[in-house]
């Protein structure tokens, strides 16, 4: 499969090249800055990969790269959203770039494409709730009108799924071939976060949904290298399993120590 990767000089990007090659895809890496992506990545990597500078902000741009490279796919890692409520960032103009570029490629192609969008672990519906995370933590606010905006697209328009980590730290500092082997211990799940221990405090009114976050979130920092590898084989299987879903991580190995 060839695959459009934007934001590869970014922390998850840059292991998704790796990643993605280790799955047998092709990768065209849209980046603002080929100069930048030079710098952070192996010569050996770099040479087997296509770099296209452009604006991860023109859906024009991103369109014109799908349509002329053949691409079969698409992973969106660009942009980080604002952490407070009050905070902007330029995450929604590019979400809404990538959303759009994808619907028209695809329907000029009469052919919707796989697509991979990064979002947060505040999407996730919490359990026992009517609401989802962010509600209760009103950080990273603009993955909830990113998600809005995707979750109107029909799935026969972008075949779209959105990835809600947590924190994500990296097991390496290294990007190279063959990829180092992941650690198969991430555990999916779609909707709601994977292993949510509930507890009795739950029932507390009011406090009780806060309570219980408290206790939870702080479990779910997952290596950046499992959610790359999540992709890149979701993306070689060429499955519907995750199709219009949101979809949460958890490391069981963290279960261990």
């Amino acid at each position: 499969m060839k695959v459009l990767l934007l934001g590869a000089t970014g922390n998850l990007g840059i292991r998704l090249i790796p990643a993605l090659l280790s799955h047998n895809h092709s990768v065209v890496a849209f980046v603002r800055s080929s100069s930048k992506l030079t710098s952070l990545l192996p010569s050996a990597l770099l040479s087997q990969i296509v770099v296209v500078e452009g604006d991860a902000k023109s859906s024009g741009s991103i369109k014109k790269t799908i349509l002329e490279k053949d691409c079969d796919a698409v992973v969106n890692t660009a942009g980080l959203a604002a952490l407070m409520p009050w905070q902007t960032s330029e995450l929604p103009r590019i979400f809404e770039a990538v959303i759009q570029a994808t619907k028209e490629a695809g329907m000029e192609r009469k052919k919707a494409l796989r697509v991979w969008f990064l979002g947060g672990m505040g999407l996730l519906d919490m359990p026992g709730t009517r609401s989802v995370i962010t509600h209760y933590l009103p950080i990273y606010r603009e993955h909830l009108q990113n998600f809005a905006l995707l979750n109107s697209i029909s799935t026969e328009i972008i075949r779209w799924s959105i990835l809600c980590p947590s924190l994500m730290t990296p097991r390496s500092s290294t990007f190279e071939l063959p990829m180092q082997a992941p650690t198969e211990s991430l555990i999916m799940s779609a909707t709601v976060p994977p292993h949510w221990k509930d507890v009795w405090a739950r029932r507390i009114p009011l406090l009780g949904p806060f309570i219980v976050l408290g206790l939870n979130v702080g479990q779910y920092t997952t290596n950046l290298e499992d959610n790359a590898e999540v992709i890149a084989s979701d993306l070689e299987k060429g499955g519907d399993e995750w199709v219009g879903k949101k979809v949460g991580v958890w490391d069981a190995s963290r279960e261990k120590h």
